[in-house]
């Protein structure tokens, strides 16, 4: 039995671990130098270094991530049978109104015998579940919301793209995603709390400087555009409206208290004003702050709130605040930056070389996909430390 259990564990570890390989194997082959066929050897391996380190680190969180959940609750779902883990899932999916509801066919099921007879249990449930009508009112607004989303993007493409040539598709793209987190919150019943909280102001506020920067560092040099390909915005704009959407609704995973989210966007704050403050002072060590900050600033605010409430679960929840906060606050201070040293220099550099505008645009985008693809599994370590004081028997996943 023991052994079973184990091999039961450890499928869902190489599970977890199979995206993290072949996003890093897609990224690696994507980075790699390519239409010279006389390329060293070595350069294969220096850009491979890189990528390795940030993969084994991945593949490390995701292990860590796959016990805390296994301990939590998962070894109890890993022995149901595929019917109860079918209805299991579509639960975890209900909106809060729907949950009890799917947590009585839980029980339901156990007390239904028989292989075909727990299909057909699960299925009718989850079909249902699927299909339960939304309150009238409620159906009403969702299909007004989605109406003017799909009003709204041509327009924003239409508009944005005659005064702002090459940023039309971001503002397509943004309004989009903003669209559809706004229908899913009116479908499920999510509500923004009321008063605002001090990290989803900031946070918000932060994507609206972020977009606010980006219109206005493209009006006043329009040859920037060429740093942003048509992959970039996309990535950019569902970056920042992903940022907006996590800060102002929350899903369940995330938290809706107040710790975790204050220590993430604190840390946040404090590692981009440190970055600002080591440009304009021309600090030498700039390149160690920018590779190895993250390391510290992920990790300590998800250490502190795991270790605060004795909840794994927290510490996470602190690292994704941190996530949804530093990239947009990273993002417009290194363009407002830009701007501000063009200005007195009169031209663009990077490492006291002359640049373009389109390289500082492509550098601050670099910047703000890796310090947290760099820094979030150091969150989920600083987690898992934190959590680790408390006895094996009251973890909280």
């Amino acid at each position: 039995m023991a052994g079973s259990v184990s091999w039961t564990r450890r499928r869902y570890e190489i599970a977890a671990a199979m995206p993290v390989v072949a996003i890093f194997a897609g990224l690696y082959a994507w980075a790699l130098p390519t239409g010279d066929p006389d390329q060293s050897a070595d350069l294969y391996l220096w850009v491979a270094v890189p990528f390795a380190v940030l993969a084994t680190l991945w593949l490390s969180a995701s292990w860590l991530l796959v016990n805390a959940w296994w301990e939590g609750g998962g070894a109890r779902v890993s022995t149901m049978d595929a019917p109860g883990q079918l209805l299991a899932l579509t639960v975890a999916t209900l909106p809060e109104p729907r949950r009890r509801w799917g947590e009585a066919m839980l029980g339901e099921l156990t007390q239904v015998h028989g292989r075909s007879a727990r299909w057909w249990f699960a299925l009718s449930c989850a079909r249902a579940a699927l299909s339960l009508p939304l309150p009238t009112r409620r159906l009403m607004l969702a299909i007004v919301a989605a109406g003017v989303v799909v009003a709204a993007v041509p327009i924003a493409h239409s508009v944005v793209g005659g005064a702002l040539p090459g940023l039309g598709f971001f503002a397509a793209v943004f309004v989009a995603v903003v669209g559809i987190a706004v229908v899913l919150a009116v479908a499920r019943a999510r509500r923004v709390r009321l008063p605002v909280p001090l990290a989803t102001a900031l946070v918000t506020g932060a994507v609206a400087a972020s977009v606010a920067a980006t219109a206005a560092f493209l009006r006043w040099h329009p040859a920037a555009a060429e740093g942003l390909s048509t992959g970039r915005v996309a990535l950019l704009a569902i970056a920042l409206a992903g940022c907006a959407w996590l800060a102002v609704a929350p899903p369940p995973w995330v938290g809706s208290g107040r710790l975790a989210p204050h220590l993430g966007v604190g840390a946040a704050v404090i590692f981009n004003l440190a970055v600002l403050a080591a440009i304009r002072a021309n600090l030498g060590g700039l390149p160690v702050l920018l590779f190895l900050g993250p390391t510290l600033i992920f990790a300590v605010p998800a250490f502190i709130a795991a270790a605060a409430r004795r909840s794994f679960r927290l510490g996470v929840q602190a690292g994704v605040w941190t996530a949804i906060a530093i990239m947009p606050i990273g993002w417009a201070l290194g363009l407002l930056e830009a701007s501000r040293q063009h200005a007195v220099d009169g031209q663009w550099l990077f490492a006291g070389d002359v640049t373009s505008a389109g390289f500082i645009v492509g550098f601050n985008l670099l910047l703000f996909a890796f310090t947290p693809l760099i820094g979030f599994p150091f969150a989920v370590i600083g987690a898992t430390v934190g959590a680790s004081s408390r006895p094996r028997s009251t973890q909280t996943l």
